[in-house]
């Protein structure tokens, strides 16, 4: 399913509209309709419901129109509200303005007082007070309107995406209607999978209502339920470095815990052998999984190790300005092993410098994206893209870690979502660059980062099942993986 800015969906709109011969108007109709039967199948009102429908005077206030014109024909009796000043309004909205029959107007605080009372009184309320052409904060009456529409502790359907919500990235632009149910028209919107959009669609679907591409588009979301991991068959002739030898580079005293957690991920994750090497030279850590071998840093047998490597992971836990890691890193950095670099590892990269290595995986969450590029994280949140491609551009392949995770290379971009807070947890990314490193060693680096992610997302899921999201720790996650992937 692709993924559209605000400017890409309006050129797909207006194209479909040419390469069908059909008017803005018919358009609006289709996703009227498409709406009315999403909002019937999923919402599944009575006919003594009180259904109260809120209509902005832009298109997604016309889609909100269609949609109580249809509710009428079949039955229902939905109080009908304009937000806004109509001779403003679009051509095509005053059209079926014109046909909603009897509608009130909410154009300023003191008609919004006036009918509070109903706003309260609501069963269900269909919310298409602000399209995906928001770019301001929500303020004055629509602010205050949307603060009662939640406070109402009712059932709220949203058309095609929360009103409030940043259409570009997610972002609540000060306040934005919670949603129960939102039906996204045509296809997603970046604003519908970033950042804080979760936390107010509700159950969302996409409804197809013939939009046609104008051009194609590298961006697009992948359903973690629906992906093949496509997993590699093991053969009995077979031993543990038929399976890949996984090299973890990091862990120090006080965090010996993050670089264990993600080499016994990778062994999880089907490496038949993982080597953690650390700085011991005080020797004094805990080893928590007999399975791992862990080893010092320097010496000679290190390079014949890194040789011997199917995948290397770098990073986790790992002490600062050390020059046997700073030596082991250069080497990666300049050989085709296979390289992921996470956590504290970034301070070991130069982003200046030019690498030969093509097979590189960086996997930052936001604020080590922000420090990477010296910008403020809110300047990445506006613009995550933006951004991303300031690596992927420089030849790094890049797993933005986020409640929706974003997967992009030089030419291709995904968009995936766990939809469980419980993984805003200590040590879950270290077990992600596990899992990844795993899948580096059998598979090219896109499908290794996308089958990574979709693992520990599909485990998280299951220890969430098992732990609840407040209890739910990085090693339930580790503990998952096995039944994600029998």
């Amino acid at each position: 399913m692709i993924i559209c800015n605000v400017r890409e969906m309006k050129e797909f709109e207006l194209h479909t509209r040419e390469s069908l011969g059909i008017s803005e108007i018919e358009l609006m109709s289709r996703a009227g309709s498409k709406l009315v039967k999403d909002f019937i199948e999923r919402v599944k009102p009575n006919s003594k419901n009180n259904i109260t429908i809120f209509a902005g005077t832009g298109n997604n206030g016309g889609d909100a129109l269609v949609m109580a014109i249809e509710l009428l024909k079949i039955g229902y009796k939905p109080d009908i509200f304009v937000v806004g000043d109509t001779p403003k309004a679009t051509d095509s909205f005053m059209h079926y303005y014109d046909l909603a029959g009897k509608i009130n107007i909410i154009s300023n605080a003191s008609e919004l007082e006036f009918y509070q009372e109903d706003i309260t009184n609501s069963d269900i309320i269909i919310d298409g007070i602000l399209g995906i052409g928001i770019t301001r904060e929500v303020t004055g009456y629509r602010s205050d309107l949307i603060k009662y529409i939640n406070d109402s502790d009712t059932v709220v359907y949203s058309i095609d995406m929360p009103s409030g919500l940043n259409p570009e990235n997610g972002i609540v632009l000060g306040i934005a209607v919670e949603a129960t149910y939102t039906g996204i028209v045509g296809f997603y919107k970046l604003g519908n999978l970033l950042h804080d959009a979760l936390d107010y669609h509700g159950d969302s679907k996409v409804l197809d209502i013939g939009i046609i591409q104008k051009y194609p588009l590298n961006r697009s979301y992948i359903d973690i339920n629906d992906y093949d991991l496509n997993l590699l068959r093991r053969k009995h002739n077979s031993n543990k470095y038929t399976f890949g030898l996984g090299v973890y580079v990091g862990g120090r005293k006080s965090m010996m815990g993050s670089i264990q957690m993600s080499a016994m991920s990778g062994l999880k994750t089907g490496l038949g052998i993982a080597v953690v090497l650390s700085d011991l030279k005080d020797n004094i850590f805990t080893q928590f999984y007999p399975e791992i071998i862990v080893e010092n840093n320097v010496g000679e047998d290190v390079m014949r190790l890194l040789n011997k490597a199917a995948c290397v992971v770098f990073g986790p836990g790992i002490s600062v300005n050390n020059k046997d890691h700073r030596e082991i890193l250069n080497y990666l950095l300049d050989s085709n092993i296979p390289l992921l670099i996470d956590a504290t590892g970034f301070k070991y990269l130069d982003l200046t410098k030019k690498y030969k290595n093509k097979n590189i995986v960086l996997t930052p969450h936001v604020g080590e994206l922000a420090r990477m590029l010296a910008v403020k994280t809110e300047d990445i949140n506006k613009d995550s893209y933006k951004y991303i491609k300031k690596l992927t551009n420089k030849g790094f392949n890049v797993i933005l870690k986020g409640q929706c995770t974003i997967i992009a290379t030089k030419d291709r971009v995904r968009y995936l979502q766990a939809r469980n807070p419980g993984l805003g947890t200590a040590g879950s990314g270290d077990v992600l660059s596990g899992i990844v490193g795993a899948y580096l060693a059998t598979n090219d680096v896109f499908n290794a980062m996308v089958s990574g992610v979709v693992t520990h997302s599909r485990a998280g899921l299951i220890a969430k099942d098992n732990y609840g999201e407040i209890s739910l720790v990085a090693s339930n996650i580790i503990d998952s993986i096995h039944q994600v992937l029998k």
